[in-house]
């Protein structure tokens, strides 16, 4: 013992020590490691929702990797990220997640990919100053018991943990509920399918429904066999009936003898109530009439199960005063497929309903009407009990009346709105708001113009310390009109967020309106303006006293009650809860013009972060728009633009060069300074 302990004290045993403790802090950092995220959105960190839901996993969830080696840049850096954010899953998770990355080398693992539904994509690549193209896996396969999820091409970096988080917390959710069914329930998958296109010649109506057995069968085996598969043939009475229920294709045509029938086609998953229709229908084409609906049939069945056995949100929409139709592809109908993965939205006739108990928030959108008083009191006394509403009102609208320059005249949207909105501290003008930093396009006949009346607007024109707008590189809006909200900021019991404002080459206009770039001109004074607010906190009621309902007797007419009766009123005076309001001065940005159907657009993640704010979800804002490549540049001019992208190629470069001959330089003086005070005789210094 005592030549070991003189051992370990001498020097000899330094080296070995050195190995023990190199050993030893290895095995500490394998199980205990620290990592320091310090880019803007915290995009290589996981957010609390996403760590949440993979700590508590109750079943074994497997994340399998599948991205080809050396792939050309920039698909090489969203390989490193996917890999890079999986291990913070990894880290995160309970010992039932598992996150394996395959060796696509490996022929067994192409095979793989293929079985589980991934598809190889065709990428660009430059090499030896050639163009070519290769083919290459980029995604990832999710097992969770016998559900399998793919994510499928993987090929940007654009809200990837939004789309991982929502689609394992979609599988959890809907395998738990298939578990839960009862021994003999089944969701039934019905295909209506009349015995009329057999006879009508339409390319493809033999195989229907073959086509659609093979999916349901490879869909059943991944989800516990809790589905069942029935084909009917409705006869030409049944299908008005079929349509108007579940909302699928009718389709008329003269029979031989020249009597106009009915035909129904459509694909439906049924469980009790509740139902959801797959897109399955005819349409014409340059090459005739063809099914459409067909092409990856297997993963429309996996999504329609998940919407119909989601525990989805449900959101008021306030119908009756000529607001956007949610439903029509004109209008709103990309809003609605935008929200509908987590959220439903429920038509409200406040003339007839009641706003549900269990309902968090409403949704008013492009009103043209005025409210009747009970309809305002209902929607007042929903915010007063802690509701949030979201106001989408233009400041103008179109008369119908065009011009002879071929644009639209403009009129003030006059909305007895406006009373509820003011007590809250919000006053709408009535007016639209245009920008010097409108959206750019190239007319053939005269060059290129601004829309002054669509502003982009970059990041330092969005809140900042706001999730739904923090993490947003800029905005499109569209037609807005002014939000006056120094009432709000005054009241010290809301707090109030101007979530985008114009530039400050803004101005306003309320008259004499005709959208055309070459009538218009910016005046002297410019300024910024608020266009989408958020109000939050304890609200004071625009009524008084309680509103009334009317009762009606079985003619119509109103029913005097007897004096002496109780006060039954439940009038809410000021918030009993927090509310929040949500204030936009255009309803376009619900529209089509601003929202893609894949919802990839800024002004779409901007209002999918509207709603799950409203709706108590802010932690899905954050990881929506976590990515590396919302930001862009501020510049105006294309001159500009070149010099920064030069810039950063060769001038950071240069720049280090610079720096490093400086360091260097300044080295040598300091070595020549410190050998001439303490060394002055050294022969090999050569001095002039």
């Amino acid at each position: 013992m005592k030549k070991f302990l003189n051992w370990l004290k001498s020097s000899k045993s330094d080296f070995v020590l050195f190995v023990i403790l190199l050993v030893l802090a290895n095995i500490a950092g394998h199980s205990a490691f620290l990592r320091f995220d310090l880019t803007g959105p915290k995009s290589y960190s996981l957010s609390k929702a996403s760590k949440s839901l993979v700590k508590n996993l109750e079943e074994p969830l497997s994340i399998r990797i599948f991205f080809d080696d050396k792939l050309p840049a920039p698909y090489s850096s969203v390989a490193q990220y996917v890999k890079d954010i999986l291990v913070e899953y990894k880290g995160a998770g309970n010992k039932n997640l598992s996150v394996i990355e395959m060796d696509m080398s490996k022929p067994e693992n192409s095979d793989l990919a293929r079985e589980l539904g991934l598809s190889q994509i065709q990428i660009q690549e430059v090499k030896n100053n050639e163009v070519g193209f290769k083919q290459g896996y980029m995604g990832i396969a999710l097992t969770y018991g016998d559900n399998i999820e793919v994510l499928n091409p993987i090929t940007s970096t654009d809200g990837l943990e939004y789309k991982l988080t929502s689609k394992i917390s979609k599988m959890i959710s809907m395998s738990n509920t298939l578990a839960g069914l009862k021994g003999g329930d089944k969701i039934k998958l019905t295909l209506y399918y009349s015995d009329a296109f057999e006879k009508l010649g339409i390319n493809g109506s033999d195989q229907i429904e073959g086509i659609v057995k093979k999916s349901y069968e490879s869909v059943n085996k991944k989800n516990m066999d809790r589905l069942d598969f029935v084909v009917s043939r409705p006869a030409s009475a049944e299908v008005d009936d079929l349509a108007q229920k579940y909302g699928i294709q009718k389709i008329s045509y003269r029979d031989q003898s020249g009597n106009v029938k009915a035909a129904a086609l459509g694909l439906v998953l049924e469980l009790g109530e509740k139902f959801y229709a797959l897109p399955l229908e005819i349409q014409n084409s340059f090459f005739g009439y063809m099914f459409t609906g067909l092409d990856d049939l297997d993963n429309s069945i996996t999504e329609g199960l998940q919407s119909l056995l989601s525990n989805v949100t449900e959101i008021g929409y306030i119908t009756g005063h000529n607001e956007l139709d949610h439903t029509a592809e004109n209008y709103s109908a990309n809003f609605d497929r935008l929200i509908s993965g987590m959220y439903e939205l429920v038509d409200l006739d406040l003339n007839k309903d009641n706003i549900p108990a269990g309902m968090n928030s409403i949704i008013i959108n492009g009103p043209q009407y005025d409210y009747t008083e009970e309809e305002l009191y209902k929607i007042d006394q929903f915010l007063m009990r802690g509701g949030n509403v979201m106001f989408f009102i233009d400041g103008m609208v179109e008369d119908g009346t065009a011009q002879y320059t071929g644009g639209q005249q403009y009129v003030a949207n006059e909305s007895n709105l406006d009373r509820l909105l003011e007590k809250y501290g919000v006053k709408r003008e009535k007016n639209i708001v245009m920008d010097k930093n409108g959206y750019e396009y190239q007319n053939n006949q005269v060059g290129k113009q601004i829309l002054y009346w669509a502003p982009v607007l970059q990041k330092d024109h969005l809140a900042k310390k706001n999730p739904i707008t923090n993490n947003l590189g800029y905005v499109v809006m569209y037609q807005n009109s002014a939000l006056d909200v120094s009432a709000a900021q005054a009241d010290s019991d809301l707090k109030t967020t101007v979530l985008v404002t114009s530039s400050d080459e803004s101005w306003k206009m309320d008259q004499n309106i005709i959208l055309n770039p070459v009538m218009l001109a910016p005046p002297a004074e410019l300024k910024s303006e608020n266009l989408l607010v958020l109000v939050e906190g304890k609200f004071k009621s625009a009524f008084d006293q309680a509103v009334i309902s009317k009762q009606l007797d079985e003619e119509g007419n109103e029913i005097e009650l007897p004096e002496g009766d109780l006060d039954t009123s439940k009038h809410v005076s000021a918030s009993i809860m927090p509310g929040k309001i949500f204030v936009s001065g255009s309803s376009y940005l619900t529209t089509r013009q601003l929202i893609d159907e894949g919802g990839s657009t800024p002004v779409s993640m901007l209002l999918m972060n509207v709603v799950d704010y409203m709706n108590g979800n802010a932690e899905l804002c954050t990881m929506r728009t976590k990515s590396l490549s919302v930001n862009t540049l501020t510049v105006k001019s294309s001159a500009a633009a070149n010099f920064w992208k030069y810039f950063n190629e060769y001038g950071l470069v240069v720049i280090l060069a610079l720096v490093g001959l400086l360091v260097l330089r300044l080295r040598s003086k300091r070595r020549a300074a410190i050998n001439r005070k303490y060394n002055p005789d050294d022969t090999r210094t050569i001095t002039k």
